[in-house]
């Protein structure tokens, strides 16, 4: 195995990093200039649930030097999608339950506003990286 062999695997995972950071900075600076700083807080927390949530599956299919194995790959993948939910509802549930200003309705809807965000250029950004990574990987075989 060669270090090059997994070039179009980090693309993903930093193209992916790098699109949801980007999304989060923006949405919580817009949300900061339009409605405060503890929405902008708000808006920057929600979507860094998203981001650490895909930086743990990220890391776990693409990154994570045991899980290369082809034995090792399904079970990487399941591991990182309940690691993924779990790391969500974990974040969710401790922000609901100990930030009582969270169970606002507004700021809630920011909250979750700017993780859905983050999610869904995620889900846009890892289609798109995959589709110009195909190419790379057929060349190997």
């Amino acid at each position: 195995m060669t270090s090059n062999e997994f070039q179009p695997n980090r693309t993903l995972f930093w193209g992916l990093m790098r699109a949801q950071v980007a999304t989060l900075v923006i949405f919580a600076l817009l949300v900061t200039t339009l409605a405060g700083t503890l929405a902008g807080l708000v808006a920057a927390w929600g979507g860094t649930i998203s981001l650490m949530a895909y930086a743990w599956g990220g890391f776990q299919i693409w990154l994570h030097p045991a899980n290369r194995a082809p034995k090792r790959m399904a079970t990487a993948a399941v591991r990182a999608e309940m690691g993924k939910i779990a790391i969500m509802l974990l974040l969710f549930w401790l922000t609901f339950a100990k930030v009582p200003e969270a169970r606002e309705m507004k700021i809630a809807m920011v909250l979750l506003l700017g993780f859905l965000l983050t999610q869904v250029v995620g889900w846009i950004q890892v289609a798109r990286l995959d589709g110009r990574t195909a190419g790379q990987d057929e060349q190997n075989d």
